[in-house]
C-alpha cells in the first residue's frame, strides 16, 4: 500500500486531527476547530487545502481518523478541490505516527519524493510568502535535512514551543535556512521570562509545519523511533486501499496500528534527538494557531472601537469585545469593555477576554455533569449531506436530514425501537430492506425497526427528510447514533 507521487513535485499532507475543546462552544470532540468557519466564510481545513493549490504541488493527502472522515469528505467536496486521498488512521497516535503514515506509504511509491506536512488548523494570511519560504526549503530536504519551518515571534508567547537555530545551512552560496544545534534545539513552552528571553536570542516559534523526503524521515523514525516505525510500517503493509473513483482511501491495519505507543508527537519522537533537522525562519507570513477564543479576538478584523463581530451581533457603547453569534439570536451588547460572548447553537459563553484560558476548566466541570454539549454538537455534515436534531423529546427527537446529490447510504437500526422517515416536497428517494426497493411518497411516514438493514437512496440533487427516532434510552450524542453506516455509495465524479 503506497502513496503514488509526482517526482517533480511535493506532495502535501495535511494533518487533521485534535480533539476540540480549547475554543468551546464553538469547538467540540466532534467538530475540532479545524472545521470552523473561523476567519472568513471557509474552514480552516478548506483555506489550508487552498493553501497549497499551486502547481509546486502535486495533489495533496489527507491524513484523519474514522471520526472525522465525514467531515473531511464533505468539506473538500464543497472546495471542489481534487485531492489524492485520504489516509485513515484507526486511533489517533499522535503526530509521529501521523507523519509516520505519510512517509512509509510516500516512500514506497517515491522514496526521494518530497512532504510537505502541516496541520489543518493554523491560519497563514500570506500564503504566497509562506510558499516561498517552502521553496527555500527545498534544498534542504532534497539534502536529506527535516526541515521545520519556525515563525518570527511578534511577542513573547507562552503557548508555543520555540526552536534555537544554529549555524546557517548555506547551499550553491546562498543561505537557505539553519541547522538546529541537538541536544536543546527544541524548546518546551516557557514561562513569560524565558519567552522573553528566547525572543531576544532570535529563538523561532515551532510552527509544527515539516518538509522532508520520504525515505529520510522514514530512516530517521528507525533510528529514533523503532516502535512507532515498526507499528506505522506494519499497518501500511498489511492495509487495504479502495479507489473511490474522485480519490484513494488508505486503511492501515487496525492490530498493528495499535501498537503504535500513545501521543507521542514527533518532536520528541525523532527532532529533539536527530541531528539531520534544520528550520527556515518564516517572517510576516500571517500565522497563528488559534489556541483561546482571545486568540480569535486577536487575528480577527475589528471595528473603530477594537470590537470583532461575527455573526448576528450588535455592539453599542462597548470596546475591545468578542461576539460570535450562530444560533440565529441578535446578540447585543451595551457599555461593556474585554467581554467575549459565543452564543452557539446549543450553549453560550460570556467570560473577560483575559480569562479566555478558563474554557478548558468549564469543559472540565461540565464533563463531570455529563453534559452533552460538550463533545457533541446538535448538526454534522455527513459524506453524503447533513442531519440536525430539532427537537428532544422525553423519548424521542425529530431530526432534519438532508441528502446531496445521488448516494446512497446503508446503515442498521440500532437502539431506537423505532424510526420513522418523511420526505418533503417533489424530491425523488426511494428505500430498500432486504434488497426490495419502493419509492418514498411525499409527506407519508415509513416506518424502520431495530435491526433492520435498510437502505436510503437518493435519486434528486437534494432531498430533504424529516427524522423521528423513539428511544425510550434517548441519547442525542449525534454521532453516536446517526446512522449506524453499513456502506455509503456516492457517485463516481471527479472532484475539482
Amino acid at each position: 500500500m503506497s502513496i503514488p507521487t509526482k517526482p517533480v513535485k511535493i506532495t502535501p499532507a495535511i494533518m487533521i486531527g485534535g480533539s476540540g475543546t480549547r475554543l468551546w462552544p464553538l469547538s467540540r470532540a466532534n467538530m475540532p476547530k479545524q472545521f470552523l468557519q473561523l476567519v472568513d466564510d471557509r474552514s480552516l481545513f478548506q483555506n489550508t487545502l487552498a493553501r497549497v493549490n499551486d502547481p509546486m504541488f502535486s495533489a495533496p493527502w489527507l491524513l484523519t481518523s474514522r471520526a472525522f472522515i465525514d467531515m473531511v469528505n464533505a468539506q473538500a467536496r464543497q472546495m471542489e478541490q481534487e485531492f489524492a486521498g485520504i489516509v485513515l488512521e484507526p486511533f489517533q497516535r499522535g503526530t509521529a505516527a501521523a507523519l509516520a503514515a505519510v512517509a512509509v506509504a510516500a516512500s514506497q511509491g517515491d522514496a526521494d519524493a518530497l512532504v510537505l506536512a502541516m496541520p489543518a488548523d493554523h491560519v497563514i494570511d500570506n500564503p504566497a510568502l509562506f510558499l516561498e519560504a517552502v521553496k527555500k526549503a527545498i534544498p534542504l530536504a532534497e539534502n536529506s535535512k527535516i526541515v521545520t519551518f519556525g515563525i518570527v515571534p511578534t511577542e513573547p508567547e507562552t503557548g508555543f514551543g520555540y526552536i534555537r537555530p544554529g549555524e546557517p545551512h548555506v547551499v550553491n552560496g546562498q543561505e537557505v535556512g539553519a541547522l538546529v544545534d541537538q541536544p536543546g534545539g527544541f524548546l518546551e513552552k516557557p514561562d513569560l521570562e524565558r519567552a522573553k528571553q528566547f525572543v531576544e536570542m532570535g529563538y523561532l516559534w515551532n510552527a509544527g509545519i515539516f518538509l522532508f523526503r520520504a525515505s529520510a524521515l522514514v530512516e530517521e523514525l528507525k533510528r529514533h523511533a523503532p516502535a512507532v516505525y515498526e507499528a506505522v510500517a506494519a499497518s501500511i503493509a498489511g492495509g487495504t486501499t479502495r479507489n473511490l473513483g474522485s480519490h484513494t482511501l488508505l486503511m492501515p491495519a487496525d492490530e498493528d496500528f495499535a501498537r503504535c505507543p500513545h501521543d507521542v508527537p514527533i518532536d520528541t519522537a525523532v527532532l529533539e534527538k536527530s541531528a539531520n533537522v534544520a528550520v527556515v525562519p518564516c517572517d510576516d507570513i500571517g500565522w497563528a494557531d488559534i489556541g483561546s477564543l482571545s486568540a480569535l479576538w486577536d487575528i480577527s478584523d475589528k471595528d473603530e472601537n477594537g470590537n470583532v463581530l461575527r455573526g448576528d451581533g450588535f455592539v453599542s457603547q462597548s470596546r475591545n469585545c468578542l461576539v460570535h453569534a450562530q444560533s440565529g439570536r441578535r446578540v447585543v451588547l451595551s457599555h461593556i469593555e474585554d467581554i467575549m460572548v459565543i452564543d452557539s447553537e446549543d450553549a453560550i459563553v460570556v467570560l473577560p477576554k483575559a480569562q479566555a484560558q478558563r474554557v478548558k476548566d468549564i469543559v472540565a466541570s461540565l464533563k463531570k455533569i455529563d453534559a452533552p454539549e460538550v463533545s457533541f454538537t446538535r448538526s454534522a455534515l455527513k459524506s453524503w449531506g447533513a442531519v440536525k436534531i430539532d427537537r428532544t423529546y422525553d423519548d424521542s427527537q425529530v431530526c432534519a436530514v438532508t441528502f446531496h446529490g445521488k448516494n446512497s447510504v446503508t446503515y442498521r437500526v440500532s437502539g431506537a425501537e423505532r424510526e420513522t422517515w418523511f420526505l418533503h416536497g417533489d424530491r425523488r428517494a426511494e428505500y430498500g430492506v432486504d434488497g426490495d426497493f419502493t419509492p418514498f411518497v411525499s409527506g407519508n411516514p415509513v416506518s424502520f425497526s431495530r435491526g433492520q438493514v435498510v437502505t436510503i437512496r437518493n435519486a434528486s440533487g437534494l432531498s430533504e427528510f424529516t427524522y423521528v427516532r423513539k428511544d425510550p434510552d434517548l441519547n442525542w450524542k449525534i454521532d453516536d447514533w446517526f446512522p449506524q453506516v453499513v456502506e455509503v455509495e456516492a457517485p463516481k465524479v471527479r472532484l475539482g
